[in-house]
């Protein structure tokens, strides 16, 4: 079935200007063509119109580095994780709505215990509920000692070959791996490095041995050398990455994912776990370095994108903290959209409406290229051509 979407204007995502006028032709969930309205004087028999001429229309947001079931804001994260899967997959659903509300039609997730995460994209492919286009990890490698740590730790090369196999066996469409401290773990320092070169190494021959890559939580330090140097492909968090890392990164075309809401939103970190004067002094830390390396970054050009690490709803949020850092307007879209994409190897489907990909847009009753904080005026969520009306 063929439909017309007419747009007041339209932000496709490449970084070329809006397009006053503009119309998007879909054929089921695939975008057939893009033009001006003068382009579709004739039309396929029976194409529905779809008149979203008050709106401003661009591809869907994609949340490149998010978990289903945790909370950050409810305070303890690894409690959270170990929870029973059931009442995981019930926690996951509000916090799902959330993403899609806020203009999500394409998220990462970057582990789950028990394969919930591959459970829900089966169950949205399947038809059985609706939701955005998940990409998988399953059960994120973590050493025993390690921020990060689940039901599940891989100690050495032998048990990390395993675990990533397994998650590839279930359907896992990359590997995730802890491989420093992070923020919201109360003994475990930003910098401390809990894997060896040759377990990072191990990962990552066995991801690329599956044709896929690993992403890696690394705020800087020697586990992020060793990511670099050893082919991890996307760097998750990176508050710490120093200058000499980040002309390694350039230069070995990896990616860095930045992650802002967990660290300054009131709802992330902030939210409960702030009492614990460890964690409170480890984000502080954090901000003041997030802020300075990421401006740095941003000037750099280095491949960028975003994700609001389980602070449901808030992609407009990493936006706005972008811009703060100095990124036009257009830098943050393309961050949330175009750059995602590559970032989670989905560019051939999603993060630009073009021609053969899906028709996955959002339209907004305010322009996002005059004032980053207008993606928060969003209207109508489209995912496979379709309006999202509820999981």
């Amino acid at each position: 079935m063929f439909k017309l979407v007419k747009c007041k204007s339209l932000i496709d995502g490449t970084g070329a200007p809006a397009v006053d006028g503009a119309c998007l032709l879909i054929e089921d969930d695939r975008i057939v063509e893009v033009g001006v309205q003068a382009a579709f004087r004739e039309l396929p028999p029976g194409t529905e119109i779809l008149d979203l001429g008050n709106s401003y229309v661009m591809p869907g947001l994609i949340n490149a580095h998010t978990h289903l079931s945790l909370v950050p804001g409810k305070g303890n994260q690894p409690a959270q994780k170990r929870l029973p899967p059931g009442i995981n997959v019930l926690r996951s659903v509000p916090n799902l709505l959330k993403d899609v509300c806020s203009g999500v039609t394409t998220t990462r997730i970057m582990g789950e215990e028990n394969y919930i995460d591959i459970d829900f994209k089966k169950a949205i492919e399947g038809g059985i509920v609706s939701g955005p286009r998940i990409i998988t990890a399953g059960i994120a490698l973590s050493a025993s000692h390690s921020h990060g740590v689940g039901l599940r730790p891989a100690d050495g090369k032998q048990e990390i070959r395993k675990l990533a196999r397994q998650n590839l066996a279930q359907g896992a469409d990359f590997i995730k791996l802890f491989a420093t401290g992070g923020a919201s773990s109360p003994g475990k320092a930003l910098h401390s490095c809990p894997y060896s070169r040759e377990e990072i190494a191990a990962a990552v021959e066995e991801a690329e041995r599956a044709g896929t890559y690993v992403a890696a939580h690394a705020h800087g330090g020697t586990g992020l050398d060793l990511c670099i140097e050893e082919g991890v492909r996307t760097i998750e968090h990176g508050a710490f990455i120093h200058e000499k890392q980040l002309n390694e990164i350039i230069r070995k075309d990896l990616w860095i994912v930045g992650t802002f809401s967990i660290l300054f939103h009131p709802e992330g970190i902030e939210g409960t776990d702030f009492s614990i004067p460890l964690i409170r002094s480890k984000v502080l830390r954090a901000r003041e370095a997030a802020a300075e390396n990421f401006a740095r970054i941003i000037k750099s050009g280095a491949n960028l994108a975003i994700g609001t690490d389980s602070v449901h709803g808030e992609m407009p949020y990493e936006m706005e903290k972008l811009v703060e850092f100095g990124a036009s307007t257009m830098q943050a879209i393309q961050a949330a959209t175009k750059n995602a994409a590559r970032a989670c190897r989905a560019e051939d489907t999603a993060g630009t409406l073009q021609a053969g990909k899906s028709a996955d847009f959002i339209a907004l009753a305010k322009n996002p290229l005059d004032n980053i904080s207008h993606l928060r005026s969003i209207t109508d969520v489209y995912i496979r051509g379709k309006r999202f009306q509820g999981i």
